[in-house]
């Protein structure tokens, strides 16, 4: 392999591997994102469920 072909290969390499950096940072943040959302929403639904036993218990 010639000098200038092992040049060429490290900048492709180097453009890959960084592609691929990108994209898991992408998913984390999508990951990190949907687990703030989906505890938002457990947190919602535990306060409804809470506000709901009160006003059940009101009315007995």
């Amino acid at each position: 392999m010639s000098n200038e072909t092992k040049n060429l290969e490290i900048p492709v390499a180097e453009n890959e591997r960084n592609k691929a950096v990108e994209n898991l940072l992408s998913l984390k943040e999508y990951f990190d994102n949907q687990l703030q959302s989906d505890q938002e929403t457990h947190q919602a639904i535990a306060t409804l469920g809470d506000k709901l036993g009160v006003l059940w218990n009101a009315e007995k």
